[in-house]
């Protein structure tokens, strides 16, 4: 497979999403097309809200977040969680992983845990990433449950794959208040059909499955195509070959 060469783009992609959480920016530009000045937890303008709608928390109910104060859980430490992981920790946020596979992790991991700390994981996070692959343990892992285990104030990430989150579940996690927002580039039908309510969560970022669209991408799928050519002229092992008792 293509192991590795999409790691930094798609952790590129991640802080797109945890930024703009942060940062409210995807409040503002919906203001902006309301051309409606005011900030975000502005009391004296509180009755000008535009969010609403069943346990979705409006503008004046948040603040803006401070990243080096909150923690970024991720799950699955691959390739791409382990870069998702170092730009975390370039913004000084608190860093904590679980993984099935993976004993090691960068410096700036503060704890890696086997997936039985999932719950631990998901308690203590402002931000959950999901950056798994999917297998058979991993179809439809986040539901409600997982869902209830997060923090009321946390934001939800899946750029793993689509089958791991169950949808329907997640809106109902949104719709109630147990989670603060969720972005997802895959989903368990895509397109996402159009009639799919979480089109019109004003907490829920969606972009088509292109977290991993670069103008690198390219280069770097021929660069391993022409490594393992030569590798397997030479008689040498092969770059990123698949476990298959592990689907990846």
């Amino acid at each position: 497979n293509m192991r590795g060469i999409f790691s930094d783009v798609i952790a590129d992609h991640v802080f797109g999403y945890i930024l703009c959480f942060a940062r409210n920016l995807h409040v503002y530009l919906r203001q902006q097309q309301q051309r409606l000045w005011q900030p975000v937890g502005d009391a004296e303008n509180a009755g000008q809200n535009f969010i609403s709608g069943p346990g979705i928390a409006t503008p004046r109910d948040r603040a803006h977040l401070h990243l080096a104060d909150c923690t970024l859980g991720i799950v699955g430490l691959g390739a791409i969680g382990a870069e998702t992981a170092r730009r975390g920790s370039a913004f000084g946020m608190r860093v904590l992983a679980v993984d099935p596979l993976q004993t090691s992790a960068p410096e700036c991991v503060e704890a890696l845990w086997p997936m039985a700390r999932l719950s631990d994981l998901l308690a203590k996070s402002d931000f959950v990433v999901v950056c798994a692959p999917h297998t058979p343990e991993t179809a439809g892992m986040f539901g409600r449950t997982l869902f209830r285990q997060m923090r009321r104030s946390a934001y939800f990430i899946n750029i793993g794959r689509g089958a791991i989150v169950r949808l329907d579940d997640l809106v109902a996690a949104l719709d109630d208040g147990e989670v603060a927002g969720a972005a997802l580039d895959v989903f368990e039908t895509e397109p996402l059909p159009k009639e799919h309510p979480l089109w019109q969560l004003p907490n829920v970022l969606i972009t088509p499955h292109v977290a991993a669209c670069s103008p690198r991408i390219a280069e770097r799928h021929l660069e391993t195509l022409l490594d393992n050519v030569g590798r397997f002229v030479r008689g040498e092992s092969l770059r990123n070959v698949v476990d298959k008792k592990n689907w990846f």
